[in-house]
């Protein structure tokens, strides 16, 4: 059987945001890598233990970049030919993850985007089933999440994503990800700098997933069920004069903050949905600070 068609709700827009552009998400990525890159070596420059947890928050955010790369490529818009948009998806920003896309994230995220607003959305059921659509949030619920994540107490709720997200159809699929893992270890191992790979597991497990929550709490959680309109739409920053690149790089890379956009739009690439949001006014925009109450 073959995957799914990417999910499609509206299409009467400029042909212009529909367009692939590769050299943005190549550029996009190799940035993103370039930061963790240099985190490592600053990491390795100070020495310095108490250095760890801002190097695996620094890490971990961007590796949530790469997440969304994958995202995009999840969609088959990273590139025009599928085979590229394949294989480059999966070992440039999908399998350091420890994510397969074909058979594993694809069908699950197709599901959500079916889904979304009922109680069949699988993301209830992985590293949100204590916080349905409805259920009220506060920013003191989700900064104790932040800090408790911070320190690893997440790792339950990143192994459920995982479990979620596995190729059971396929599962030797996974081997991608085994192999490159276990080339990194013994490559960290041969040139005794087991801390490396030693701190990119931190960052997962901290890092990452104390950034990738706090995205997830601004998408769809505390929003009463309205079909494919079950997103929050709001700026990026807590002012919302401001930019916020701070937010930006930390919680939103990628525009990510475009997610109603992306819901009704889901074709449309990652670098096109501020354009988007300029086109599609059909609710206003919230700044982020008034999303939820503060207590």
């Amino acid at each position: 059987m073959s995957a799914p068609a990417t999910p499609t709700y509206e299409r009467n827009l400029p042909a212009e945001l529909y367009k692939v552009r590769p050299h943005v998400w190549v550029g996009d990525m190799l940035l993103d890598w370039a930061t963790i890159v240099a985190t490592f070596f600053a990491y390795a420059w100070i020495d310095s233990i108490f250095f760890a947890p801002v190097a695996a928050l620094i890490i971990g955010a961007r590796i949530q970049a790469l997440g969304l790369l994958v995202h995009d490529a999840t969609h088959r818009v990273a590139f025009k030919t599928k085979w590229l948009n394949e294989f480059l998806g999966e070992t440039l920003v999908a399998w350091p993850l420890f994510i397969v896309i074909e058979k594993g994230y694809r069908p699950w995220h197709f599901e959500h985007h079916r889904h979304l607003g009922t109680d069949h959305d699988p993301e209830l059921d992985s590293y949100r089933s204590d916080s349905p659509y409805d259920k009220p949030v506060t920013w003191r619920r989700v900064w104790r999440y932040f800090v408790t994540d911070l320190l690893g107490f997440g790792l339950y709720d990143l192994f459920k994503f995982l479990k979620a997200i596995f190729p059971y159809k396929q599962p030797w699929r996974i081997l991608g990800p085994l192999g490159m893992y276990a080339a990194f270890f013994a490559l960290t191992f041969w040139l005794d700098s087991l801390w490396v790979f030693y701190l990119w597991i931190w960052s997962i497990v901290a890092g990452f997933w104390a950034v990738f929550r706090i995205r997830t709490w601004t998408e769809h959680v505390g929003i009463e069920p309205r079909g494919k309109e079950t997103s929050h739409r709001f700026s990026p920053g807590w002012d919302p004069d401001s930019p916020g690149w701070l937010g930006k790089f930390l919680f939103f890379p990628h525009n990510t903050f475009c997610h109603y956009e992306h819901h009704k739009f889901p074709q449309v690439p990652y670098y096109n949905l501020p354009a988007l949001r300029k086109v599609e006014e059909s609710r206003p925009v919230t700044p982020l600070g008034d999303l939820f109450p503060a207590t």
